[in-house]
């Protein structure tokens, strides 16, 4: 299957280095596009409509989480991978919550890239060594034990209660007290919000 790429970063030895970078993984990897800001990156994604869009966060002239926000609205297939130097929890919650599907480090692109294109082209949310960690505040899964972790897997697949307790041989109660812990743990008390939580740190995936 061919992927056609656009790469926007304000570093012409950024864009060209994943270029390359790209162009060495695999054939059928096809760069159509280079840009240098955010304006540029939604302009090119109008009219170039690429598989993937790489995107650094800070540049100038609208930045990665504006330019994400516009990109999702004007073509919401594009699968985007932001490519920064920041690993601030500011700027991968904003990048994720603008619709990027995964976020790596600059420095750790080569070892990264392929596995976070691979992820999104399947629809999945890739997040990059240490930046799980960040987005949690440095506590793996707000603090939910493993228990919970199975109710939240579930919960997110748009399963009942009822449902659940019987997979898990628990109680209906039991299953409802899960719920409000998590709940608690996580500040997130609707199902959508529980469900793009859970896609978001990989207890599960879109494609379910």
């Amino acid at each position: 299957m061919s992927v056609s790429i656009v790469i926007v970063d304000d570093h012409q030895m950024v864009r060209d280095g994943l270029t390359s970078l790209l162009q060495s993984m695999d054939t059928d990897i096809e760069v159509i596009g280079q840009g240098a800001n955010g304006r540029e990156a939604v302009d090119l994604v109008k009219e170039l409509h690429p598989d993937v869009l790489l995107i650094d966060v800070a540049m100038p002239d609208m930045n990665g989480i504006d330019a994400t926000l516009a990109i999702q609205e004007a073509d919401p297939d594009v699968k985007v991978i932001a490519v920064s130097m920041h690993s601030d929890r500011n700027y991968i919650n904003g990048m994720l919550d603008a619709g990027a599907l995964a976020y790596i480090r600059k420095e750790s692109a080569f070892d990264e890239l392929s596995h976070a294109l691979g992820h999104v082209l399947e629809g999945k949310v890739y997040l990059g060594e240490g930046i799980a960690e960040i987005v949690m505040g440095k506590k793996k899964n707000n603090g939910l034990t493993d228990r919970e972790l199975e109710v939240l897997k579930r919960i997110a697949e748009g399963k009942k209660t009822r449902e659940i307790a019987a997979e898990l041989f628990l109680s209906d109660k039991t299953i409802e007290t899960h719920r409000r812990q998590i709940g608690r743990k996580l500040d997130l008390h609707s199902v959508a919000e529980l469900t793009k939580f859970a896609i978001r740190h990989n207890i599960t995936s879109l494609n379910q």
